[in-house]
């Protein structure tokens, strides 16, 4: 994966965090079907959200991938889970 999270070590025995961790790398890692060979994360922090030109750093790509990978810990499932509530 080459956008890692910093706490790797915990995708073993949480799934969900293994889960979203996985499927965050997918959608920012190129591929032969991505045209452009940029991912969600260059979209989002590209200078010109239509036209991104690298400006993504190893350590935004850390970041990221962490909070990501949270999301899907059991903290980050309670934080989901207060939105849920806060939505309704």
């Amino acid at each position: 994966m080459r956008n890692k999270g910093k706490w790797q070590h915990r995708l073993s025995s949480n799934p969900l965090e293994k889960l979203f961790a996985e499927s965050w790398d997918e959608i920012n890692t190129a591929s032969p079907g991505r045209r452009d060979g940029y991912g969600t994360l260059d979209y989002l922090l590209a200078e010109d959200p239509n036209r991104p030109c690298g400006e993504v750093t190893d350590r935004d790509r850390v970041v990221a991938a962490t909070v990501v990978q949270w999301l899907g810990s059991p903290v980050g499932q309670s934080f989901l889970d207060q939105l849920g509530n806060i939505r309704e």
